[in-house]
């Protein structure tokens, strides 16, 4: 094979996770606090850099606000957004390349709905199995702790996804279109 067959072929190390969902039970409290989260911290991280995040909810109603006991532990908390948030529920065609999920009832509950995804409790995949309790119904102290929970792993889902992208594979991307053999 001539040199010019990988000429204008470069390689990158990037994770092969291209696309998170955060999944909860209605998608107005815990997950959409982690995709703030996710979201703010992947932007300052270059090899997550073109990763979309996304949430839903196994139960959630389409269009729901976000709880605002949420809203509100996230703003002084993190001072971070999800006031344009709304609900979304979980399908089969929702998809991702990694899906977190917030208490081992809702993995069950996803698995079921999205048979063939790679689904983990955020917990695991952080390293603690921790479950995120839910804090609807409950006191704004039980969103800031909820809150307090969700700013442990993040942080640490992010750094392993960082780490599976520097030892990742390197992939090839090709810039343009080899002319035909003849």
């Amino acid at each position: 094979m001539s040199s010019t067959f990988y000429e204008g072929l470069e390689r990158h190390h990037m994770s092969t996770v291209t696309s998170v969902l955060f999944v909860c039970a209605g998608n107005i409290c815990r997950s959409p606090m982690a995709k703030a989260l996710f979201r703010h911290l992947a932007t300052s991280e270059s090899k997550l850099a073109n990763i979309s995040v996304g949430s839903a909810g196994t139960i959630a109603m389409n269009g729901n606000l976000p709880n605002a006991d949420s809203v509100e532990a996230l703003q002084r908390g993190c001072g971070l957004q999800m006031v344009t948030h709304r609900a979304r529920r979980l399908s089969r065609h929702v998809t991702a390349d990694l899906v977190l999920t917030m208490d081992r009832e809702t993995a069950r509950d996803a698995k079921a709905m999205c048979p063939g995804n790679r689904i983990e409790m955020l917990g695991d995949y952080a390293g603690t199995a921790e479950e995120v309790a839910d804090p609807y119904g409950g006191s704004r102290r039980r969103h800031r702790d909820t809150l307090a929970q969700i700013e442990r792993l993040v942080p640490l889902a992010v750094a392993r996804l960082v780490d599976d992208a520097v030892s990742a594979p390197p992939k090839f991307v090709r810039h343009r279109e080899l002319p035909p053999t003849p």
